[in-house]
């Protein structure tokens, strides 16, 4: 036997740097920001894609899609979806604006005028923004999603 394979070989390999802050030695916790009961959450689970089943009725789109580069969204598409840690991940949830983000640079600065007026967010001791984020808490780690996060993972 050549090597061995496991079950998740077919999963493809997206991010070189997940979106998850893994530099933090402490385990990272977040606030439940949306009282809901997980049972009133419904996910809208999209249907697997099965490319030889609509070639077996005469529709055949495959190449379509790959010349497209799609195949590794219908790779996704498919996987597994693990529905209570997507459920816990939107129920602490923030979305951090441009807005959001002004109004905690103007509080950090009216903190202490004097000194904190003209520094950076950085200086400040802030997180830079560059665009509108989704920040959440799963499984211990701190997770954030941005559009360009959802543009590489769609490559």
């Amino acid at each position: 036997m050549e090597g061995s394979s496991s079950s998740y070989s077919s999963i493809p390999v997206v991010f070189t740097k997940l979106p998850i802050d893994t530099n933090t030695q402490k385990h990272f916790s977040k606030n439940v920001t949306i009282e809901i009961p997980y049972e009133k959450l419904d996910l809208v689970l999209e249907q697997p894609v099965d490319f030889e089943s609509l070639r077996a009725n005469g529709f055949v789109v495959k190449k379509l899609f790959q010349d497209q580069g799609w195949l590794g969204y219908f790779d996704i598409l498919n996987g597994p979806v693990y529905t209570q840690l997507v459920k816990d991940f939107w129920k602490r949830c923030d979305i951090i604006t441009q807005e959001e983000a002004d109004k905690e640079y103007n509080n950090k600065v009216a903190e202490n005028p004097d000194n904190n007026r003209g520094k950076s967010r950085t200086e400040l001791g802030l997180r830079e923004f560059t665009e509108t984020k989704i920040r959440s808490g799963c499984t211990g780690y701190e997770v954030t999603i941005t559009q360009s996060t959802i543009a590489k993972l769609l490559r």
